[in-house]
């Protein structure tokens, strides 16, 4: 696994060791969650991506060789420098994931609009605010202005019909605001079928992160939506989508984040672990809706955000996650990753004190597909300035 800071890395790490797989973790960070988990045999520390690809590279290239690895499993935002790197595995070794082509499409969010079309599912009306079509969209209808590639809900806002067009950019997106319910899914995909969907909605937040979360139905009408969607795809690996279901019911395709995300939680680990090494031919024991989990630490600190804001209502929501609620992370066989979550997350939560940024950005950036273009072109601009200067 190519991360393990992550409590869906945790979990996953905890899925395939129950099925007799030992689990290797790389991750930049040096403690993370599963570096003190039983059900991790080894832990690696290694060169940031988004810091410098070829050493990351060359690392994970090292462990697979070293430690004779058979699987190569992306956990998180890296999937997008794990695709680019599957092509130079060797051919022993199973990459589970998108392929980089189909991560390319998917993660960005207008060619994802455009798959879906292509497909006969719907998806919200998008364009780039360069396109001269966002002036008439914003005329027409309630917008959502967006990165064409981000996560966490980093930079969105709404911007409501008839308000000035925001500026021309080819990375920033205007997309139609749907009104309804939120829906997000986790699918276990082989070979482009979806074995087993858990939907799932955020019951508390931090910032745009839910670290609270109950389990939902997954309406059939959306079970058709992902697999039109992933017919014919070939992909075995997590794919994560977020929906709006308008007051009709219909399913509106947001978003799709080709990788593992939350809705682990509500998968059995036992079959989990079995399917992702292809030994599970049973039905997927999915939570029943209703069921609730989060990650104790982080609901407790925005508790305290609104105790001391004087936000009642949210409060109440917060301790009613507290008490009602699942700990996504706590296992009696496996209790230290629980018991010291807070220092072994510290580095990143230092990294936002310090660097100013949420815990989810602190948390990612070293390894998101969308930091790594932003370092990259800060590094153009540098050069380009260095060079002009000599000049």
């Amino acid at each position: 696994m190519t991360v393990g800071r992550f409590p869906k890395a945790l979990t996953l790490a905890r899925a395939l060791h129950r099925n007799g797989v030992r689990v290797i973790v790389a991750d930049p960070l040096k403690r993370q969650l599963c570096s003190v988990s039983r059900a991790v045999a080894k832990n690696y520390q290694v060169a940031a991506p988004n810091t410098d690809i070829a050493a990351w590279e060359q690392d994970i290239l090292d462990i697979i060789e070293r430690e004779g690895v058979t699987d190569l499993i992306p956990a998180s935002e890296e999937i997008c420098h794990v695709a680019n790197l599957a092509e130079r595995v060797p051919p022993s070794v199973r990459y589970v994931g998108p392929s980089a082509q189909w991560i390319a499409q998917w993660h960005d969010k207008l060619l994802f609009v455009d798959h879906a079309i292509a497909r006969g599912v719907t998806a919200p009306s998008v364009f780039t605010t360069a396109d001269p079509e966002t002036r008439a969209l914003v005329r027409q209808t309630d917008c959502v202005l967006k990165p064409r590639r981000g996560c966490s809900g980093t930079e969105v806002s709404f911007i409501d019909q008839g308000s000035s067009p925001p500026a021309a950019s080819h990375e920033m997106l205007l997309q139609r605001r749907v009104v309804g319910t939120h829906l997000c899914t986790l699918s276990w995909v082989d070979n482009g079928e979806a074995k087993a969907t858990a939907s799932y909605r955020g019951s508390t937040h931090s910032g745009t992160v839910a670290v609270g979360f109950q389990s939902a139905p997954t309406p059939f009408s959306v079970k058709r939506w992902i697999d039109q969607f992933l017919a014919d795809t070939g992909v075995t690996g997590f794919i994560s989508f977020d929906f709006i279901l308008d007051h009709s019911g219909v399913p509106w395709g947001i978003e799709c984040n080709p990788r593992l995300s939350s809705g682990i939680h509500f998968f059995d680990e036992a079959w989990l672990g079995a399917a992702v090494i292809g030994q599970s031919t049973e039905p997927a024991p999915i939570s029943t809706a209703g069921k609730r989990a989060q990650w104790s630490y982080s609901t407790l600190t925005e508790a305290y955000k609104h105790l001391f804001r004087f936000q009642l209502g949210d409060l109440l929501r917060c301790l009613r996650d507290l008490l009602t609620s699942r700990d996504a992370i706590w296992s009696w066989r496996d209790p230290l990753p629980f018991l010291l979550m807070t220092p072994l997350c510290w580095e990143f939560i230092w990294r936002s004190i310090r660097q100013r940024i949420t815990i989810g950005d602190a948390s990612q950036c070293d390894i998101a597909w969308h930091w790594f273009e932003q370092n990259s072109s800060a590094q153009a601009e540098a050069m380009e300035r260095g060079e002009r200067r000599e000049a």
